[in-house]
């Protein structure tokens, strides 16, 4: 039997194994390949904050017998803000922690939190157990059943 006509190895085109004007292959951050790409500064957008740093707390809004204060984190290595929060601090009173400036402000016109209500929250705390009774045996504290 004969072999099927077929291309010609000599008159077939040789694959081409690299484009010089591919965009894949020009160098530039980010892009790997070629100078300035491939690794470096490129992988730190993958990387988890190494670690974040609490900015001290500045005073945004001011009212009669309260403040707002702005707390701010940012990621130490690259400096990009982490995010923030705002206490409410009334005067006398523990401060209130809220994520966005507008929900701090609107519990602002609210009255201050009653001061008993936190002494009734300590009150309720829940008695532990007397020391005096001795564990079960039924719980195998020796090893043993009963």
């Amino acid at each position: 039997m004969a072999k099927s006509p077929g291309p010609s190895k000599g008159k077939a085109a040789a694959p081409a194994q690299f484009d010089m004007n591919s965009r894949e292959r020009k160098g530039g951050k980010g892009r790997p390949g070629g100078p300035g790409g491939g690794g470096g500064r490129g992988r730190d957008e993958k990387r988890p904050p190494a670690r974040i740093v609490t900015l001290p707390p500045a005073v945004v809004d001011r009212g009669d017998g309260w403040i707002i204060e702005k707390v701010g984190r940012v990621d130490q290595a690259s400096h990009a803000p982490m995010g923030a929060e705002y206490r409410l601090v009334f005067n006398g009173h523990d401060p209130l922690v809220f994520d966005y400036l507008g929900a701090a402000r609107e519990r602002a016109k609210e009255p201050p939190p009653e001061k008993a209500a936190a002494e009734d929250v300590a009150a309720a705390v829940v008695p532990e157990a007397p020391e005096d009774e001795a564990p079960s045996r039924e719980a195998g504290v020796d090893g043993e059943g009963v």
